[in-house]
């Protein structure tokens, strides 16, 4: 079975209101939606903060539990350790992301984290 997977982007103050993660949103369900690979598999959804404003605007992708729905917020324990943290996105590093992370499988080493 193919892997379900949820981008939250952090909607804070700083991410959304300074670095426009809004945008940043509406290009990955734009995206989502056009592509096959990733329609109906890639969720989006807004978590309140990752604690990283100054590095924003913040993503992070992470597997959803079967049955889990990918347009809520989870819950802080869930995020714990996983890598997939992106900071500092922009439109190319979303569809780079997008492209690599989330239809290939593979993080991008070079800019992913763990959240802790």
């Amino acid at each position: 079975m193919t892997k379900r997977l949820q981008v939250l982007v952090c909607d804070g103050p700083s991410c959304g209101l300074c670095h426009g993660s809004e945008a940043l949103v509406a290009r990955i369900e734009a995206r989502v939606e056009s592509n096959p690979a990733l329609a109906g598999r890639v969720f989006v959804a807004n978590l309140t903060c990752f604690g990283r404003c100054d590095e924003g605007p913040n993503m992070l992708v992470r597997e959803l539990d079967e049955g889990e729905d990918g347009e809520l917020e989870p819950d802080f324990e869930k995020l714990e350790g996983v890598r997939g943290l992106y900071l500092g996105m922009d439109e190319a590093r979303v569809d780079r992301m997008l492209d690599e992370h989330c239809t290939r499988g593979q993080p991008i080493a070079e800019w992913v984290e763990s959240y802790s």
